[in-house]
């Protein structure tokens, strides 16, 4: 049985799904019947999820809001990768306030990988 998950999103916020996808799936896995550890990482264009200057309305996608509500209540653990932070020109004083947001390196990753039962890229 799988106790433990990591889903890995890289894909931008904007003009795609995926990175909110990938919180509503974390959230799915702990909303479920027997407790799942889920963790979240977000690489590349993923990491503007958790940019205060990121707006989807812009381009006419709907708020980010629900999503990170969706998080914050979930209790998920998010995790986003220093390196992608870096090439993207983002600071932790450019991100969103959101307690169990964690920056970590790509060796960080790698044990997140192996500790987890399962993970998948979203």
């Amino acid at each position: 049985m799988v106790e433990s998950v990591v889903i890995i999103s890289d894909q931008s916020p904007i003009g795609r799904n995926s990175a909110g996808e990938a919180i509503r799936i974390g959230s799915g896995f702990t909303a479920l019947g027997e407790f799942i550890d889920c963790k979240i990482v977000f690489t590349g264009d993923a990491v503007y999820l958790f940019s205060k200057y990121c707006d989807p309305e812009a381009v006419g996608m709907d708020p980010l809001a629900e999503v990170l509500e969706m998080a914050d209540l979930s209790d998920l653990e998010v995790f986003l990768i220093e390196s992608a932070l870096t090439e993207a020109g983002l600071t932790k004083d450019d991100l969103i306030e959101y307690e169990n947001l964690k920056i970590i390196d790509y060796d960080d990753l790698t044990d997140l990988i192996a500790q987890a039962d399962t993970s998948f890229r979203f």
